[in-house]
């Protein structure tokens, strides 16, 4: 890629950028404002839902805390996976332009949707430190490497998705359907170490459970991690989920956009 070449670039992804930000929010007086609630009122919910197992989850960890280290990551995974599988269909018109592709509105919402998540993280995190709640991250580099990689896994299923809804459109209902079970069976309400042993080499299978136990064992460093929890399944993962994606929109790219 030459320099001019690159400049155009970047300045696409720039303006494509800033198109998302105000489609994200400005036909949403209040869509701000419930990135932050979301999240929190999941962890109101299920603390006073569950309270009574409070002192049963982790010993020295707060239950509100643990939450939400799992909540927040698994949200931005799902949201990244979502908005790019519907990139396509919401910026068809845009395609004319021959400098702009599927793929840079791909990574334009997926950046949009890491920093968004990642001030919401932070400033719940913030507020529970404020209300006397212990959030001292154990292992800073751990936690943002795993927050990380649940960004790259719904960068790399968004793609495989959004190929997928171009030859059946009606498969977006089940995705959307898909991520209810997901939600339950990655670890996000309980820890696995308190689930029935039967059970764990079947939820094992689930990428997202090793990726929010490895997101808790960055963030509390008496968080025990259960057998079987393995460091390098989620990059084999997201690996796999990426070549996928991007072996089929070499060859696909061309129709996503010629799609009515």
């Amino acid at each position: 890629m030459t320099r001019s070449a690159w400049h155009i670039q970047k300045a696409v992804l720039f303006a494509l950028y800033l198109r998302e930000l105000k489609t994200r929010f400005g036909a949403h007086r209040f869509g701000a404002l419930w990135l932050v609630l979301e999240p929190m009122a999941h962890v109101m919910v299920m603390v006073t839902l569950f309270s009574f197992i409070r002192d049963r989850v982790v010993p020295g960890v707060d239950f509100a805390v643990f939450l939400l280290v799992g909540l927040v990551p698994f949200f931005m995974f799902k949201s990244i996976a979502i908005r790019i599988m519907e990139g396509v269909e919401g910026n068809r018109a845009l395609f004319s332009y021959r400098h702009i592709t599927p793929m840079d509105v791909f990574i334009t919402r997926a950046l949009l949707e890491v920093l968004l998540y990642a001030l919401v993280y932070a400033l719940l995190l913030v507020a529970m430190g404020l209300s006397g709640l212990d959030v001292r991250i154990a292992h800073p580099m751990d936690a943002l490497l795993a927050f990380a990689q649940m960004a790259l896994f719904g960068f790399a299923l968004g793609v495989v998705f959004s190929i997928l809804v171009s030859y059946l459109p009606a498969a977006k209902i089940v995705i959307r359907i898909m991520f209810i079970p997901l939600y339950l069976m990655s670890g996000i309400i309980f820890p696995i170490a308190r689930l029935p042993h039967d059970l764990l080499p079947w939820l094992l299978w689930n990428p997202l459970l090793h990726a929010t136990e490895l997101s808790r064992a960055a963030m509390f460093a008496a968080y025990p991690l259960v057998p079987g929890i393995d460091i390098g399944y989620v990059p084999l993962w997201i690996l796999c989920a990426l070549f996928a994606g991007l072996w089929f929109y070499r060859y696909r790219r061309f129709v996503l956009v010629a799609n009515p």
